[in-house]
């Protein structure tokens, strides 16, 4: 049975394809969502969002509702043999770059109950229990088999996104490989309810010279988050009983109740294309790594942010912005998965160097480094991927101040001012901190682009802005075209091709 089609069919309903859904239509793009799942999963699983996160949530009109669910956290504890050795506070490092300047923690389950819900108050459900089979393209779009009770129905839409996680059938369908390899160590995770040495609140990380564990702190009081490498003698079908003595040694923990265990084992791939035709993929479709840092969730949501209006443009007869999301999505993709892995390799080597390393080195010299305030604010850039930016992307050109094309923009506030709040109509828009030159008024209104205009005061110059320059803002709250004066024919000839 082929139905009436869609502008785009998104196969996976977790949060990367539940995220992209939400983007489209808020920018009135049709979307269909398959899902095999019978609903939102149940289990906490990815368990932080970043800064950058947030700030997505906020464009979409979702970031309060996502901040009344979570809980944030701004220290982590540093424990060897059983003893806390060093802290590290990142409180009050980001408060000047961004709304959000802490980690928080908003667990899969409450970010997709979120998305759900904001999806369905815009009219857009999800179809359950619903498989994608089967993808084949042509010239003038996409044809989507999906399975529901048996059933099978072929969906035609203008472009295909495969949000389905490692096992993708939309990059099986496409034949790309996903590249790289698996650790040969297996791992447990349990969400438990605990008390101890151990900090309710705190990121708390418990090196050994010949293991490891971190507790990352969960939404509820004294519920955290235990991952740890599972003991290899162990039979692979072993429950939490089987670690509860690694994770309670020295102290560190006394388990009360525990609400989730699993195993698995740790991939880090990256798939050889993001793109082929009009189908894309996201997410762990497209890359898979270490929890290092809480990034997995985070970057998934991040590709959809960076594809979603790309799409949105493409639907609507202007699609020259769509090779930009593998040129600028999977070369971050590779460096996410090479750093997690250098960090996630020395944290499990049993090596007597790895060892040393884990249990003298990074106690002896972390709090030292940690105590410039420049360490400290370059850890939480990185982590909350607020350092994120795109400069050998073919939509950045030009550079104005320190903040060039492809850089994302600085958050500028003050009293009655706050640039990000303009980010929220998830359009193309033009910002002059300064004064306008009249001609630049005039193209913005031939063109139907917003103008933004704030004060050039102590805020915009400290995070690089130029006086008077103008920056034309992505939708995704990065820029595009930076001049230091506004250049007619430069800005006309940027739009041309990439509005």
């Amino acid at each position: 049975m082929t139905t009436a089609g869609t502008d785009v069919v998104i196969s996976g309903a977790g949060p990367t394809g539940l995220m992209l859904a939400l983007w489209l239509t808020r920018l009135g793009v049709r979307v269909r969502v398959a899902d095999p799942k019978p609903g939102p999963v149940q289990e906490t699983r990815a368990i932080a969002v970043q800064a950058r996160t947030l700030e997505f949530y906020d464009q979409l009109g979702i970031g309060e509702e996502a901040m009344a669910r979570g809980r944030h956290f701004a220290a982590i504890g540093l424990f060897v043999n059983g003893q806390r050795r060093a802290a590290v506070s990142l409180r009050g490092v980001g408060d000047d770059l961004t709304p959000h300047p802490y980690l928080y923690i908003l667990t899969q389950d409450q970010n997709e109950e979120l998305l759900v819900a904001a999806l369905a108050q815009l009219g857009v459900g999800v179809d359950w229990e619903t498989e994608v089979i089967g993808l084949t393209q042509d010239d003038a779009g996409v044809s989507v088999t999906l399975r529901h009770a048996g059933q099978d129905e072929v969906v035609r839409a203008t472009y295909a996104a495969g949000c389905d996680g490692a096992g993708s059938v939309v990059r099986r369908a496409l034949g790309i490989p996903l590249s790289g390899g698996t650790y040969s160590q297996r791992f447990f995770v349990a969400d438990v309810d605990a008390t101890g040495a151990i900090r309710d609140g705190d990121l708390n990380l418990s090196l050994t010279s010949h293991r490891f564990l971190a507790f990352f702190p969960m939404p509820e009081p004294n519920r955290h988050r235990v991952v740890g490498e599972f003991p290899p003698e162990l039979d692979e079908g072993a429950g939490f009983e089987a670690v509860r003595a690694q994770v309670e040694s020295d102290g560190l923990a006394r388990v009360q109740k525990v609400h989730w265990f699993a195993t698995y084992r740790v991939h880090h791939r990256v798939a050889d294309h993001f793109q082929q035709g009009r189908a894309f993929i996201l997410g762990d479709a497209g890359h898979v790594h270490t929890p290092v840092g809480g990034q997995g969730m985070n970057t998934g949501l991040g590709d959809a942010s960076n594809l979603a209006w790309k799409l949105a443009q493409g639907v609507r007869g202007r699609p020259a912005a769509l090779a930009t999301y593998e040129a600028e999505r999977r070369p971050f993709a590779l460096s996410l998965v090479n750093t997690t892995d250098r960090v996630f390799t020395t944290v499990v080597n049993p090596s007597r160097l790895a060892a040393w390393v884990r249990t003298v080195a990074v106690p002896n010299v972390l709090p030292r480094v940690m105590r410039f305030r420049a360490a400290r604010r370059f850890l939480f850039l990185t982590v909350s991927q607020t350092r994120l930016h795109y400069p050998d992307s073919p939509l950045s050109e030009g550079q104005a101040g320190r903040i060039g094309g492809g850089k994302r923009l600085p958050w500028i506030h003050g009293p009655g001012t706050d640039n990000f709040a303009a980010l929220r109509s998830l359009s193309w828009q033009v910002h002059v901190y300064g004064t306008p030159e009249p001609a630049l008024l005039t193209w913005c209104g031939g063109r139907d682009l917003p103008l933004h205009v704030y004060p050039c005061g102590v805020s915009a110059r400290r995070a690089g802005l130029a006086e008077d320059a103008v920056y034309l803002v992505r939708p995704d709250g990065y820029v595009g075209l930076a001049q230091p004066v506004f250049d007619r024919a430069a800005l006309e000839a940027y739009a041309e091709r990439w509005l």
